[in-house]
């Protein structure tokens, strides 16, 4: 009650000029303490709850029988391409020979590549 005594009694002093700065700074406090009152009742009526421990790091994934058979699937998945792409070249105008030669040059450099990189 003292804070709108005290804003009524400051209006009345700075005069009509300075009435929406007094509500303003009135409204502001207000709503300050409104906020400080509302933290307090919840710090008493919620505990804090404890802290979420972290999560376990996944294990590591391995192939079941200790052999990884991501080249000879890549060779397979290879090869089922370039049939397709040779028949492809097959009906192409002009150079046959040297459309189907990229084409298989180019799948063995994947597969050369791919078995360097993991050596």
């Amino acid at each position: 009650m003292d804070d709108v005594a005290g804003s009524i009694a400051a209006r009345r002093a700075l005069g009509p000029d300075a009435e929406e700065a007094v509500i303003r700074a009135f409204l502001e406090r207000t709503g300050q303490e409104i906020d400080r009152r509302v933290d307090e009742r919840l710090a008493r009526t919620q505990p804090v709850p404890p802290p979420m421990p972290a999560p376990a790091p996944p294990p590591p994934q391995r192939q079941p029988s200790g052999v990884d058979h991501t080249p000879f699937v890549l060779a397979i998945v290879s090869i089922g391409a370039g049939i397709p792409l040779t028949g492809i070249a097959t009906q192409l105008q002009g150079s046959t020979l040297i459309g189907i030669v990229i084409i298989w040059a180019g799948l063995v450099l994947i597969n050369v590549v791919y078995g360097m990189r993991r050596h």
